[in-house]
């Protein structure tokens, strides 16, 4: 089965169930700086469980929606501990840039990224390149002429992706991005120092996502203003707030056990039986896991 990131495996995994087992309950797919995540989407959607990473995410689901939110821990944190992933720090600096995909684009080219990073200092230098796979394609060849190393972990619906973002980041002293991203929260827990300099960007949903505004950027959001407080400049070191900050949206300190979230996704599947509701998530499940192997 495919999802966003090989995080349905990754939970599928750690429960102790097969990758086939159908995955109903809606779910943090990042870091996000919205009260809720992917609004449209998550009220809409056929269960009414929504597993989240931490606690503010947490409390907005509880407060501003009819879904019963329960936190998990980010699956990439499972993920990590359960393969013992530790920085080795052969590298200096790693820059994910700010990224379009096929429904949103923005305003920042690789020209622009480039002077970003030609006016930081030369401790943090020489500085490689990870872009999204959607900007990957049409830039890579760009970037490269322009002397920079350039990765990407692959496709979102990729089971390793996880494996293959970790092969890149650990690599590193330090990470920069010119948006706040997930990567923020990988960075950290590993002890990576990030830094969020230049230009932010901003975004245009050119195909109606109906989860996003016809423009718009991550300092619209309160949440988003004041994590950009708190990581924009250069850091060469992790302050206590941030460290607090990732603790808080990975829900480190509160990742669930196996055998709870085995119960949880068990009894969603078994429930999905019982209700006209129910058999239309399951069976939409099933044709999404078919589309996915397909198509993505």
């Amino acid at each position: 089965m495919k999802s966003g990131y090989g995080y349905e495996k990754i939970l599928l995994d750690y429960a102790d169930l097969p990758s086939s087992f159908p995955f109903l309950p809606c779910y943090d797919h990042g870091l996000s700086f919205e009260d809720i995540p992917s609004r449209n989407s998550t009220l809409s959607h056929l269960s009414n469980t929504y597993l989240c990473w931490g606690k503010r995410i947490f409390e907005n689901i509880k407060k501003k929606t009819n879904k019963k939110p329960v936190i998990i821990g980010a699956p990439f944190l499972i993920y990590k501990n359960k393969n013992n992933i530790i920085k080795r720090t052969q590298k200096k600096t790693l820059f994910f840039t700010s990224h379009s995909t096929d429904k949103i684009s923005q305003n920042i080219g690789p020209k622009e990224i480039d002077e970003m990073i030609s006016k930081i200092d030369n401790c943090y230098k020489p500085v490689d390149l990870c872009l999204h796979w959607n900007d990957y394609l049409k830039e890579k060849d760009i970037y490269e002429k322009m002397g920079y190393n350039v990765f990407t972990a692959g496709k979102v619906f990729n089971n390793n992706f996880v494996k293959n973002f970790y092969d890149i980041i650990t690599n590193y002293e330090f990470t920069m991005s010119n948006k706040l991203g997930t990567y923020i929260l990988f960075s950290l827990d590993l002890e990576i120092p990030f830094s969020l300099i230049g230009q932010e960007p901003i975004y245009y949903n050119h195909s109606g996502d109906k989860n996003k505004p016809k423009s718009y950027k991550i300092t619209d959001y309160e949440s988003g203003r004041r994590a950009t407080k708190l990581f924009y400049g250069l850091n060469n070191k992790i302050s206590e707030d941030q460290k607090k900050f990732s603790i808080l949206e990975t829900g480190k300190d509160n990742i669930i056990n196996k055998e709870q979230l085995c119960k949880i996704l068990k009894n969603e599947f078994l429930d999905s039986f019982h209700s006209k509701r129910g058999i239309k998530s399951l069976s939409k499940n099933i044709a999404k896991s078919f589309y996915l192997q397909i198509f993505k």
